[in-house]
């Protein structure tokens, strides 16, 4: 791989280098991505570096990384959404006699740069934490990771949820002014795939949901369930 006259930062050339190959088919969805190390030989430099340049891409949807398992080429997200996101509040909680949910984990935490960046805070300011699996008559349907501004749901960690979900809990607290979501079809990493009962490296859809009060942002969260069961918009019959 020759990047003579190429005056560009080395992360920008990997950059470049990976899309040419995602916009030619030679790696399809689905499909994983050499190392971070193999990019960092291949192009002469840190693995920083070569980090860099594939954690820039996951944030822009064109890949997903998987702790333990490498990285994967993803759905790209489209320019514009033209679909009806599900209201999971309604399937995904208690007023549905067969909804439970298991809480793995709920924490505080110090942010990290890209989920503070999320949330308007400073790096390593303390935040909330939690993971749950929901589950319809004792399956689980869906893995969700939440982060939480405290200041705004500042009893979030006090609550058992043994009476209404985490985001229903939210909603009460505070009542979202405007919430963002993203659909993306993902490969799920072991926590995800063993949570959910799944195969090693299932295709998944994630939905990821910010939502704000005003200015300001109330949480971030990322909901992941089988692409098997996940369907998006109105019921046509065809």
């Amino acid at each position: 791989m020759s990047q003579a006259r190429d005056s560009s930062p080395r992360y920008a050339q990997i950059k470049r280098y990976i899309k040419a190959q995602l916009e030619s088919g030679l790696w399809r969805i689905g499909e994983r991505i050499p190392s971070e190390t193999q990019l960092s030989a291949d192009f002469s430099v840190s693995r920083m570096t070569a980090r860099r340049a594939v954690q820039e891409l996951a944030e822009e949807g064109l890949l997903e990384r998987s702790v333990g398992a490498g990285t994967f080429v993803t759905q790209p997200p489209s320019l514009a959404s033209v679909v009806e996101v599900p209201d999971f509040n309604q399937q995904f909680n208690y007023s549905n006699p067969e909804y439970s949910n298991r809480i793995l984990t709920l924490e505080a935490i110090a942010a990290g740069r890209n989920i503070a960046a999320l949330l308007g805070l400073a790096e390593a300011e303390p935040i909330y934490h939690s993971v749950v699996v929901h589950s319809i008559a004792s399956a689980p349907l869906q893995w969700e990771e939440c982060f939480v501004s405290p200041s705004l749901v500042p009893a979030y960690l006090k609550q058992k949820y043994q009476k209404v979900s985490p985001q229903a809990y939210m909603d009460w607290v505070i009542a979202p002014s405007r919430v963002e979501h993203q659909l993306q079809a993902v490969i799920a990493d072991a926590e995800v795939t063993g949570a959910l009962g799944l195969a090693t490296l299932s295709p998944c859809m994630k939905i990821t949901r910010r939502s704000w009060s005003h200015a300001r942002v109330i949480s971030v969260s990322r909901c992941i369930a089988s692409g098997d069961n996940g369907r998006v918009g109105a019921e046509l019959l065809l």
